[in-house]
């Protein structure tokens, strides 16, 4: 994340080009890396907002666009709600979004939650209203909607072990210390 960042920083005189590679590849993965992307969307923001802010206006025109690519409506992305959710209160805590449009994009994802329910293969709810289907059969109106999207096996691990290095490379900046004189003690008497 931190070199893609630098990079589209050090070549800000494209960043309409760089912006729009960001919107595709968040379209064109997989759910797993399209939630990496959207936690490189906000250490990007942190480094633009110093260096070339009109990455940031870009973001804040095109958020939306990126939520609904990471956490889709038809139940394939509803793992990445949490993702979205914590991404999106770092960029309003940072000042990168205002608080209206997270609130509002926050209304949308209440939607696309995974319930207890819905996974559940039992009988509906008592409070889930029945349809009638022309064949005479009664289908819950939950039930008309798209199924969410079970992953295999196999996307699970991959998930898995994505989400541990990404998890690593955080962590690696704890144990960085600065090339300055007295750094390392500086570093252990903190």
């Amino acid at each position: 994340a931190q070199k893609a960042a630098q990079y589209a920083l050090k070549y800000k005189d494209m960043d309409e080009d760089l912006h729009s590679c960001i919107l595709e590849q968040v379209e064109r993965n997989n759910m797993n890396t399209r939630a990496n992307i959207m936690y490189f969307i906000e250490h990007f923001l942190d480094l633009a907002q110093q260096g070339h802010a009109e990455y940031v206006r870009m973001m804040q025109r095109d958020i939306i666009r990126v939520v609904d690519a990471v956490a889709p409506d038809d139940g394939s992305g509803a793992t990445n709600v949490k993702v979205v959710r914590k991404v999106l209160q770092g960029l309003q805590t940072k000042g990168h979004l205002e608080s209206q449009a997270v609130s509002q994009i926050e209304d949308v994802l209440k939607e696309r939650e995974i319930n207890e329910a819905d996974l559940s293969p039992a009988s509906p709810p008592s409070d889930v209203e029945m349809t009638d289907k022309s064949d005479g059969q009664t289908v819950p109106k939950s039930a008309q909607k798209s199924a969410p999207h079970r992953l295999d096996k196999r996307q699970v691990e991959q998930r898995i072990e994505e989400d541990r290095e990404r998890h690593k490379r955080q962590r690696e900046s704890i144990w960085a210390i600065p090339k300055t004189e007295d750094a390392e003690m500086n570093k252990l008497w903190e």
